[in-house]
C-alpha cells in the first residue's frame, strides 16, 4: 500500500502544470494513463548508451536501475518518478525493443512490468503529480495514439479524489495506434458526489484501440445510489455497452442493454427497468433512441403494473434545443386515485347535498372502471429556451374490460410562445357509470382557440346534474372567455332544490386571473326547500359591483362582491305561508354582507308571526366560519304573547352552528293593556343546531338592573314544537324595587311591599297550542293594602297559565298580622287569579278577640276602576279580650258579640263602612268602670246614672258602625235590659228603680282609626299614617 504524499509535495510544479478537464473524462484517462506513460517514455528513443541522457532530458525527477544495455535490448528496473517516498509512478521492469532499419534504430516492443500510477482529483483539477507535464503538455505535433507496440502486464492505478477512491487494472498488448487489445477493470468501492453516495460503482471490459478511436465493450455495474438531496435512488444497475470514444475525446458512442433494478425519483419509483439503449454523443449535441419497459411502476401515486416506450431523442444546441417522438403505452395503470382523493376529500363538504349521489356514484364507477385500465399513445415534443410543445395524434384509454372510456385526436398543447398555453383537439368520454361528455377545441383563423363541452345530464335518483352548453375561448393572447350555463336540482342540506339554473360568465387572464359575471345575472329555481321552508318559482338578479365582477381570484386570493336590489320570496314554512322582503342586500368576500329593512312574516295573515332587522352584517372568515351584526330588531311570534324589540347583538356560523351572543333586547307584553312594564336583557345567547334553537337571557328590571327572571329557551324548527323555562332566584321588593313598578296590576292594591320571592315557571308550545305553568314562594313577605298594613305573607302560589297569569283553584297563604284599625294575627286568606286581571278573593279567617274574623268572598277587577266591597264578619268577640287588647285599663266588661262591617271602597280609592253592626249574645253582659269616679255630688237621677255606669248589666247591646274610614264614624249604641251590677252602690232609691226598664242610646261622632292602606298610598307611601300618630293605640 502506498502512503499519500504531503499536501504540499511538488504542489508549485504541480499547480502550473495541471490542466482541469471534464470530470467524465478522468475516468477514461485513468484506463489509459499507464499505455500513455510508456508512450512518453519511450518516444525519445532511449537507446544505447545515451539513455541516461535522455532520461534526462524529460527533467523528471526519476531513479532507476539499468539492468542490461544491449544493442537490440534495454532493461530499466525499479523506475521510480516522483517522491520516492510518495512516487507518482513506478515500474518493476521496463523492457525496450530496438527495430533497425537503414536509418537510425527504431522504437519496438515496450513492455511494462506491474507498472503502479497514483493520482488525484481535487478543486484544482485532475494531477498525476510531476508526470503532469508530460501527461497535459501542449504538443501540436502529434494527434492521437502514438504507434507504439505496447505491452502491459498487471499495471494498476489509484486515483483519490473529492468523492472517494477509485482503482484500475489493465492487461493487454499491441499497437497503440491501431490493434491495442486488453482487459480493464476499475472499482471504486464508495464515492460520494453532490450528495450522492453510490456504492460499487465497478466497469470491466475489453479494452480496444482503433485507428483514432478507443473502444470498450463491457458491463458498467452500480450496485446502488442514493441522492437524499435530489430524492433519488437506485439499485443493482447494469449497462451491457459497446462504446466507442474518438481519441479527441471530441464525441462518444455507446449501445448496450441497460438492467435495473428498483428506482426512485421525486416520489416515483419503478421496480425494474430494462431495455435496449443507443447514444451519441458529440460536443453540445445527443441523440438516443431506448426501447424500454418498466415494471411496478408508481408515478405519483398512479400505479401500473407495465409500461413501455419507443422513443427517439435529440438534443442540439448545447442541449438546449429537444425534440422528441415516439410511442408509449401502459397496462394495469390504476387512475382511480385521481378521482378517489378529491371525492374523498370533499365527502364531507357535500354531505346531504346532490353531489353526494351524484359523487358517490361517480366513485363506484371509477372504482370499477378505472383501477385497471390500458392506455396506448403516440407523440412528439419539442422543446427550447422559449418555448415548448407537445402533440398527441391519437389516444385511447380503455378499461380492463376493453370498453373504451377516453378518445382523444389531434391533442396539441404549447407553451411560452406568448399569453397563457394554448390547447386544442378533441375528446370523447364516459361509459359505464362515468360522466358522458363531449368536447372539441379548434383554432380559428383569428389565432382565437375555442372549446365547446357538453355534459349529458349525470343523475342518482332524482339528483341531476348537467351542462348543456359551456363555450370557452382563448384568445391569441392566451386570455380565456367561457359562457355556459350549470342545471341541477336534488337534495340539499335539510331540503332539496328542482331544476336551478346557473349561468355561468366570466374569464381568465395572465395579469388579472380569475373573473366571474361582470354583469347582472339571473338565478332561477323552479321549487326550493330547506327543512320545512318551502320556495316555488323564483328568479333573484344578483348584479356585481359597479365596474368589477361579481368573482375574481388572482395571485392565490378569491375575492366576491355581488349585491341584489331587493328580496321578495314567498313560500310555507312547516305548510304555514311565509314571505321574506328586503331592501338592499350587498355581498362582498373577504368583507362584510349587509342587508337593510329586513322583514319576515310567517303565517297567515292575521296570526302571523314577524321579524323586522333594520340592520344585518356579515363577515366571512378564511376558515371558512361566519361572524357579524344585527340591529335595531323586532321579533313578534304569534304563540307567544310577547314581543322583543330593540334587539341586537353578535351571531356567528360555523361548523353548521348559528350562534348568537351579547344580544340585548326590551320585553314587552303585546296584550292591550300590557299586564307588565317592558323589561330589558343584555348578554343574551342563542344557538342553531340541527334545527334546534337553545336561547339564554336574563331579564331585568330597567331601572334597578335587578334580574327578575333568569329564562332558557329551547325550540325545534322541525316540529315547531318548543318550551321556555323560567327562574326567579330569590326576587327582592324594597325600596329600589316594587311590584307597581313591574305591573300596574299591583298599583292601587298593594304597596311599600319588602320581602323575597323565589319560584319557577314552565311555557310550552307546538304547532296548535301553547301552555304555561309556575310556582312562586315567600318566607315572608310585608306590604300595605288597601284595608291596612299586612305582615308575614308566606306561602306558595301555583300558576296553570302562567302567560295569563291564571292561578289554580283554592290558594291560599298564611297571613301573620293584619291590622286594618284593630291588628289581627295569624291568619290565612284563600283567593284564585284569573287572567291577570280577576282576583276572587275566597274567604280569610284569623283569631279575632277571642273569636273568630272572616273575611267574605269577593271577586274584584283589578285592571278596572270600580267600587269594591269587603265585608268582615265577627263571630265569638269576647269583649273582655276586647278591653284588654286594648289596653283600656279603667274599663272591665263581659259579653260575646258577633257581627258584620261591610267596607266599601269607590273610585277614588276612599274607605266607607256601610251598615257595620255587632250585636251582643244572650243572655247580655255587663260593662263596669273600675276607676275612680270624680264628680260632685248631684241630683237622685244623675246620681243613680254615674252609679249605674260603674258596674252596667245589660241584656242586649247593638253597636251599629257607619262612615267614612278617613273622617268621623258615627257609631250609634243602643243597652237594652240594663240593670245595677254587682259592684254599683245601691240605696233606696236605687233599688225602688231596679225593676223599671231601662235602654241607653249611645250616638257617638268621631274620626275612626284611619286605615292604612287607601288610594292614594298606592301611589306615594308618605299617605300612610302610623295608627299611633291619630292617638287610637298607644
Amino acid at each position: 500500500m502506498v502512503e499519500n504524499p504531503p499536501a504540499d509535495y511538488n504542489a508549485k510544479e504541480a499547480s502550473s502544470s495541471r490542466r482541469r478537464i471534464p470530470r467524465w473524462r478522468w475516468m477514461i484517462s485513468l484506463g489509459l494513463a499507464v499505455l500513455l506513460l510508456g508512450v512518453w517514455l519511450a518516444r525519445y528513443a532511449l537507446v544505447g548508451w545515451a539513455i541516461e541522457e535522455q532520461l534526462a532530458a524529460l527533467d523528471l525527477p526519476m531513479t532507476y536501475e539499468i539492468e542490461s544495455i544491449d544493442p537490440d535490448r534495454q532493461v530499466l528496473t525499479n523506475v521510480v518518478i516522483g517522491n520516492p517516498a510518495y512516487p507518482d509512478l513506478t515500474v518493476e521492469r521496463v523492457v525496450v525493443q530496438l527495430k533497425y532499419g537503414f536509418g537510425a534504430p527504431e522504437l519496438g516492443k515496450i513492455t511494462l512490468v506491474r507498472p503502479r500510477l497514483y493520482g488525484r482529483y481535487d478543486e484544482a483539477g485532475l494531477s498525476f503529480g510531476s508526470l503532469d507535464k508530460l501527461l497535459f503538455a501542449e504538443d501540436s505535433e502529434s494527434e492521437g495514439l502514438p504507434a507504439l507496440d505496447v505491452t502491459v502486464e498487471d499495471g494498476r492505478a489509484l486515483l483519490e479524489t473529492l468523492y472517494g477512491p477509485v482503482g484500475a487494472k489493465l492487461d493487454g498488448a499491441g499497437d497503440l495506434s491501431g490493434g491495442f487489445a486488453g482487459m480493464l477493470a476499475v472499482n471504486a468501492p464508495e464515492l460520494v458526489v453532490e450528495g450522492c453516495r453510490l456504492d460499487a460503482a465497478t466497469a470491466y471490459g475489453r479494452l480496444t484501440t482503433q485507428t483514432q478511436a478507443i473502444g470498450f465493450s463491457g458491463p458498467l455495474r452500480l450496485a446502488g445510489a442514493d441522492c437524499q438531496e435530489q430524492g433519488f435512488a437506485l439499485r443493482n444497475a447494469n449497462f451491457e455497452t459497446s462504446a466507442t470514444i474518438p481519441t479527441d475525446f471530441a464525441s462518444a458512442q455507446a449501445k448496450g442493454v441497460l438492467e435495473a433494478g428498483r428506482m426512485v425519483l421525486a416520489g416515483n419509483s419503478v421496480e425494474t427497468l430494462a431495455g435496449p439503449l443507443q447514444l451519441g454523443w458529440k460536443q453540445g449535441q445527443l441523440d438516443a433512441s431506448l426501447d424500454l419497459e418498466a415494471t411496478g411502476i408508481d408515478l405519483a401515486g398512479t400505479a401500473m403494473r407495465v409500461a413501455s416506450v419507443d422513443t427517439s431523442l435529440r438534443l442540439r444546441d448545447e442541449y438546449a434545443r429537444m425534440e422528441a417522438s415516439g410511442d408509449i403505452a401502459g397496462e394495469g395503470v390504476n387512475i382511480d386515485w385521481l378521482l378517489a382523493a378529491t371525492l374523498r376529500d370533499n365527502a364531507a363538504a357535500i354531505e346531504g347535498t346532490l353531489l353526494e349521489p351524484l359523487l358517490a356514484k361517480l366513485r363506484a364507477a371509477s372504482s370499477q372502471q378505472l383501477g385497471n385500465t390500458f392506455f396506448n399513445a403516440s407523440f412528439t415534443a419539442r422543446s427550447n429556451e422559449q418555448s415548448s410543445s407537445l402533440v398527441i395524434p391519437e389516444l385511447q384509454l380503455r378499461s380492463g374490460g376493453g370498453a373504451t372510456l377516453l378518445t382523444a385526436s389531434q391533442l396539441q398543447y404549447a407553451s411560452g410562445l406568448s399569453g397563457l398555453p394554448h390547447l386544442s383537439g378533441n375528446f370523447r368520454a364516459g361509459g359505464g357509470g362515468l360522466p358522458d361528455m363531449v368536447g372539441r377545441m379548434e383554432r380559428q383563423g383569428s389565432g382565437t382557440t375555442k372549446l365547446r363541452l357538453r355534459m349529458d345530464p349525470y343523475t342518482s335518483g332524482a339528483n341531476r346534474l348537467a351542462l348543456p352548453d359551456l363555450t370557452v375561448t382563448q384568445a391569441a393572447n392566451g386570455n380565456l372567455s367561457f359562457v355556459g350555463l350549470v342545471e341541477t336540482g336534488g337534495m340539499l342540506p335539510g331540503g332539496s332544490v328542482q331544476n336551478l339554473r346557473l349561468p355561468v360568465q366570466g374569464q381568465w387572464t395572465g395579469a388579472g386571473g380569475l373573473a366571474l359575471w361582470d354583469s347582472c345575472t339571473n338565478v332561477a329555481f323552479d321549487r326550493l326547500e330547506y327543512a320545512n321552508l318551502v320556495l316555488s318559482d323564483r328568479d333573484l338578479k344578483v348584479c356585481p359591483a359597479r365596474g368589477k365582477p361579481i368573482v375574481s381570484m388572482a395571485g392565490g386570493s378569491m375575492r366576491i362582491a355581488a349585491g341584489v336590489p331587493a328580496l321578495d320570496l314567498s313560500g310555507t314554512l312547516a305548510g304555514t305561508p311565509v314571505r321574506l322582503s328586503s331592501g338592499p342586500v350587498g355581498f362582498a368576500y373577504p368583507g362584510v354582507a349587509v342587508a337593510r329593512d329586513i322583514d319576515v312574516v310567517l303565517g297567515p295573515r292575521d296570526t302571523a308571526s314577524r321579524f323586522s332587522l333594520s340592520g344585518l352584517e356579515a363577515r366571512f372568515d378564511p376558515g371558512g366560519s361566519v361572524t357579524g351584526s344585527f340591529s335595531d330588531t323586532r321579533i313578534e311570534l304569534a304563540a307567544i304573547p310577547l314581543d322583543m324589540t330593540e334587539t341586537a347583538g353578535q351571531w356567528s356560523y360555523a361548523n353548521g352552528v348559528l350562534a348568537v351572543s351579547d344580544a340585548s333586547f326590551r320585553l314587552l307584553d303585546r296584550q292591550e293593556p300590557a299586564r307588565f312594564y317592558p323589561l330589558a336583557a343584555r348578554d343574551a345567547t342563542l344557538q342553531l343546531e340541527d334545527n334546534v334553537i337553545t336561547a339564554q337571557a336574563a331579564l331585568r328590571h330597567p331601572a334597578s338592573d335587578r334580574v327578575i327572571t333568569a329564562t332558557t329557551i329551547r325550540h325545534n324548527l322541525s316540529t315547531g314544537t318548543g318550551n321556555a323555562r323560567l327562574a326567579v332566584e330569590s326576587l327582592r321588593f324594597d325600596d329600589r324595587l316594587q311590584p307597581d313598578e313591574l305591573t300596574d296590576l299591583a298599583l292601587g292594591v298593594v304597596a311599600n311591599v319588602e320581602g323575597i320571592v323565589t319560584g319557577s315557571g314552565r311555557i310550552d308550545w307546538d304547532e296548535k297550542d301553547i301552555t304555561s305553568a309556575g310556582t312562586f314562594t315567600t318566607e315572608s313577605l310585608d306590604l300595605a293594602a288597601v284595608f291596612g298594613p299586612v305582615e308575614g305573607i308566606s306561602g306558595t302560589v301555583e300558576f296553570v297559565d302562567l302567560l295569563s297569569l291564571t292561578t289554580a283553584p283554592d290558594q291560599s297563604l298564611s297571613v301573620r298580622s293584619i291590622n286594618p284599625g284593630i291588628e289581627v294575627n295569624d291568619g290565612t286568606i284563600g283567593f284564585a287569579l284569573r287572567d291577570g286581571q280577576y282576583l276572587g278573593v275566597t274567604g280569610g279567617t284569623w283569631p279575632f278577640m277571642g273569636g273568630t274574623l272572616y273575611l267574605h268572598p269577593v271577586e274584584l277587577n283589578l285592571g278596572a276602576v270600580e267600587r269594591r266591597r269587603y265585608v268582615l264578619e265577627v263571630k265569638g268577640l269576647d269583649s273582655a279580650v276586647f278591653i284588654e287588647t286594648l289596653e283600656l285599663g279603667n274599663l272591665a266588661a263581659t259579653g260575646v258579640f258577633d257581627g258584620k262591617l261591610p267596607l266599601v271602597f269607590d273610585e277614588d280609592g276612599d274607605g266607607f263602612v256601610e251598615g257595620g253592626v255587632l250585636i251582643s249574645r244572650p243572655p247580655g253582659g255587663n260593662l263596669s268602670y273600675v276607676g275612680e269616679l270624680t264628680y260632685e255630688d248631684l241630683t237622685p237621677m244623675a246620681n243613680y246614672v254615674f252609679e249605674m255606669l260603674r258596674s252596667l248589666d245589660y241584656r242586649e247591646m247593638d253597636i251599629t258602625i257607619a262612615g267614612p274610614l278617613t273622617g268621623d264614624i258615627l257609631s250609634q249604641i243602643r243597652i237594652d235590659g240594663v240593670k245595677q251590677g254587682q259592684s254599683a252602690k245601691r240605696n233606696f232609691i236605687t233599688r225602688q228603680l231596679e225593676d223599671v226598664p231601662i235602654q241607653f242610646n249611645v250616638n257617638v261622632n268621631a274620626p275612626f282609626y284611619k286605615l292604612i292602606g287607601s288610594l292614594k298610598a298606592m301611589y306615594d307611601p308618605a299617605y300612610v299614617r302610623d295608627p299611633r300618630d291619630v292617638g287610637l293605640i298607644d
